[in-house]
């Protein structure tokens, strides 16, 4: 009634002190612009209030808040009840059910997603240290130089993919979990990776 008025009568408009989003519409109608546009004021007020040290312009900030809303408008969505497969409405019990398996699917997708970003992360680590070692040994050749191109080259097929990664879990519904993910099809070379990251440790100046 209050959006109703506001946008087709010359109602009020929206409560600067009660900010509440009309999420059956989206960032751009009169109601949502209005309040979007009240809270960039009231960040950019504070970002010079408390003189913070980076100051962003008017549509940087205006862009992040358009997609946070529209992740708040998504999440309205996914959380209102839904037609079933019968085609009737979600019961409370099924339609928290269906909440929590998407959460424990999104859960499951962010941690996959990690452990790539780990995964090569590790590899590009591993590929700077040895390229930089059979460099500089290279130069005055040294006894151990035939040893460390092996590794070079171990690396190297190994790629990417071959590397091992940590895999995340929650023990009782709180503690996160580390546990390394070791490749099946890959014999066990820890002895080996751990010497490459040794390097990293030893020579933290350079790496």
């Amino acid at each position: 009634a209050d959006v109703h008025a506001y946008e087709y009568e010359d109602g009020p408009s929206p409560d600067t002190d009660n900010v509440a989003f009309d999420l059956t519409r989206n960032h751009s109608s009169p109601w949502n612009s209005f309040i979007l546009s009240f809270l960039l004021r009231e960040f950019q007020a504070r970002c010079v209030q408390e003189a913070w040290p980076i100051k962003k312009n008017d549509d940087y900030i205006e862009e992040a808040l358009h997609e946070r809303y529209k992740r708040l408008r998504t999440l309205w969505k996914n959380a209102r009840p839904k037609l079933t497969a019968k085609g009737l409405m979600e019961t409370p019990a099924e339609q928290e059910a269906r909440l929590v398996e998407e959460n424990l699917l999104q859960g499951k997708e962010s941690r996959q997603a990690t452990r790539r970003r780990n995964v090569g992360i590790k590899y590009s680590r591993r590929k700077a240290i040895l390229d930089h070692i059979v460099a500089t040994k290279s130069e005055v050749p040294d006894d151990d130089l035939r040893s460390w191109q092996w590794l070079q080259r171990l690396i190297n097929s190994l790629g990417e993919h071959g590397m091992s990664s940590e895999e995340s879990s929650v023990e009782n519904g709180i503690e996160n979990v580390l546990r390394v993910k070791r490749m099946e099809w890959r014999r066990n070379i820890d002895k080996e990776l751990d010497i490459i990251d040794l390097q990293r440790i030893l020579d933290k100046d350079i790496f």
